[in-house]
Order: structure tokens, then C-alpha cells, then sequence
């Protein structure tokens, strides 16, 4: 098991650990689907956690907490919750993205993309939007043009498209 040999190594320095996605590893033990592989993964997990030294940290991050194992949610000492964005910081993040000032794109659809944003991460929000902008770039690569139109319909469908993975994953 890789994750053995990060505890290993962790056991013998200080250092910090990130694990992503932390609910695939630490499923609740009482599973509905589980088949015992779970649980073993899980009981390992618990004893690399207990046999770490006080100096490292461990780190993870999930969207779905209500599925990782009270056992594990234990041995963390802090839990910090990030909220979905709101509008305005939806907004934000767009402009942040967009400061550059290399981009255009149809501002009367704004509100309405904003919108279609509301219930995605901000992960998930930039990541349409940079994809969108990489496309627009390649569609515009023969322009001599200052400025990039990002393509908006492109953009709402790729907004679209997150909505639907983010269900998914519920």
C-alpha cells in the first residue's frame, strides 16, 4: 500500500500530509456497499494515523464528509467548513480570473452565467472558465486581436456540464 510508505517516511521527519478526495480512502466502515476491503483500508489508515509523530500534519479535504468514518473525523484536531460561493464572490472569482485584461466576453450575459454558477465550488466555477478561455484562445489563434472573445455559450455549457458532475458525485 502506497499510503503505508507516506506514513513510513512521515514516521521518521516532520512533514505534512494532503490527501484529496479523503472520503474514497475513509469510508464509514458500516458501508452499505462495503465488502470488508473498506474496513481493512480504513483500520490501516487508523493505526498509520495513531502511530504518526506529534510534529506532522496531516491534511485532507472532502465534499462529502458525511460519508468518511467518525473513527478518522476523531483524530483531527481542527475542521474547517468552506461554504459554496455566494454571487458576488462568484463575481469576484471571475474578475480575478479575467483581470489580465486579455479577455472579452458578452457582459450583458454575466448575470445569467453568475447564476448558473450558484451551488458549484469555486474550483468547479474557474475551472469552466479557464477551460473556456483555453478553447476560445485556440478558436481565435489566427485573430490579431489585443483581446480574446471568450466564447459565452461554450462557457454555459461547460458551467452546465460541472452542475451535472457535481450532482453525480452527491
Amino acid at each position: 500500500m502506497n499510503l503505508a510508505k507516506i506514513f513510513k517516511r512521515a514516521a521518521t521527519e516532520e512533514c505534512i500530509i494532503f490527501i484529496d478526495e479523503f472520503d474514497s480512502l475513509g469510508k464509514v466502515r458500516d458501508y452499505n456497499q462495503d465488502h470488508g476491503e473498506m474496513k481493512r483500508v480504513v483500520n490501516t489508515i487508523l493505526q498509520l494515523f495513531d502511530y504518526l509523530p506529534q510534529e506532522s500534519i496531516i491534511i485532507s479535504a472532502t465534499n462529502q464528509i458525511n460519508i468518511v468514518d467518525p473513527a478518522l473525523l476523531r483524530r483531527f484536531d481542527v475542521r474547517i467548513h468552506l461554504d459554496i460561493p455566494n454571487k458576488s464572490q462568484i463575481k469576484e472569482l471571475i474578475n480575478k480570473t479575467l483581470k489580465s485584461g486579455l479577455f472579452t466576453y458578452d457582459e450583458k450575459k454575466l448575470p445569467f452565467i453568475i447564476g448558473k454558477c450558484l451551488g458549484l465550488s469555486y474550483y468547479a466555477i474557474q475551472k469552466a472558465l479557464i477551460t473556456t478561455i483555453k478553447r476560445s484562445i485556440l478558436d481565435n489563434i489566427e485573430l490579431n486581436s489585443n483581446k480574446i472573445k471568450i466564447n459565452t455559450t461554450l462557457w454555459i455549457e461547460l458551467i452546465d456540464k460541472e452542475k451535472q458532475n457535481f450532482s453525480l458525485k452527491k
